[in-house]
């Protein structure tokens, strides 16, 4: 009991003079918060960088596909022309692909007869 009164008190007493610094100087305690959690979420904030490869984050580090995009990589670069497309590597296969590009500001849609026509044209290659 004895020991309960006197923590009581001392708690008390802290307190209260704790409150009487923090009125006589209220700038510095509602400024120096404010400023040093700014500072610290700031600096914290400049350790992260966002993750721009979404294969690298879902994907198994082995997997296969991570194996052969990477082989797709090293045998058709991307950034030697950012206007033309390269196609991914594929396993080997009896299937092809074709890319069918509009002119700028025109749309794919209106050649649509054409598209036919390279479309009964593939179907008719011989092998």
């Amino acid at each position: 009991m004895l020991l309960r009164q006197v923590l009581r008190r001392g708690l008390q007493s802290f307190c209260h003079r704790l409150g009487l610094c923090v009125s006589r100087h209220p700038v510095f305690f509602l400024t120096v918060p404010a400023v040093l959690t700014i500072t610290f979420g700031l600096s914290a904030l400049n350790h992260f960088q966002p993750e721009g490869d979404l294969e690298r984050l879902v994907a198994p580090s082995h997997s296969l596909a991570k194996i052969e995009r990477s082989l797709a990589g090293s045998l058709f670069p991307l950034d030697q022309s950012k206007s033309q497309l390269y196609s991914d590597l594929h396993t080997p296969g009896r299937y092809g692909r074709v890319i069918l590009l509009s002119p700028p500001g025109d749309n794919i849609l209106l050649h649509a007869e054409g598209i036919l026509q390279t479309h009964r044209a593939v179907l008719e290659m011989k092998v």
